[in-house]
This record gives C-alpha cells, structure tokens and sequence, in this order.
C-alpha cells in the first residue's frame, strides 16, 4: 500500500507533486532502513522530523492564503505532517553521550 499510493500519483501530470513525492518515497525507504539500528541514524531520524514539522508550517500559511474550496483538506494534511514530526520526535532515540577517556 505504500509504494502503490505515490505511483498512482506519479502518473498524473503534476509536476510538485511527482517531485515531492519522490523526495518523501526515498526518505521513507530510508527511514525503513534506520529502522533496524535507530541509534546510529539519529542525525536521518531527527531530519524527517523537523522536516515534516516546517512542511506542515510551511502549508499552515499557504493555505491560509488560498486554499478556501479545499480547507478541510489542507488542515487535515498540515496536522499529518505535523503529527509525523511529532510522533518521530518522541520516539528517537536518545542521544547516547560520549565517553571520555
């Protein structure tokens, strides 16, 4: 289900939407494969984090200015990727501290 939902959008003619799509497919692949040792890809785990959260902010303000017809819709997205933010936020693992010697 993963991988069917942005081919089938990658397939229609809009050119921002291929390409975000295509951004967010291999980062999500590469989440997957954080997934095995979280701790050794914090710094990748911390990145999809914040960069859901300014894409959500991102779209805050951008459909305030114009996505009156499609409201619902806009504010439905901006709280998914605001809530992925979140969600990897809590869950990263914590920084482990250097030893000294």
């Amino acid at each position: 289900m993963a991988t069917i939902y942005p081919l089938v959008f990658l397939v229609r003619s809009e050119p921002t939407l291929q390409m975000m799509l295509s951004i967010y497919v291999t980062l999500g692949v590469f989440l997957l494969l954080a997934a095995r040792n979280p701790s050794a890809h914090r710094s990748l785990i911390a990145f999809a984090a914040w960069s859901s959260i300014a894409h959500a902010a991102t779209m805050a303000v951008q459909s305030r200015r114009g996505c009156q017809r499609a409201h619902a819709f806009c504010c439905s997205v901006v709280a998914m990727f605001a809530a992925i933010g979140l969600i990897l936020l809590a869950f990263a693992p914590p920084k482990v501290p250097a030893h000294v010697s």
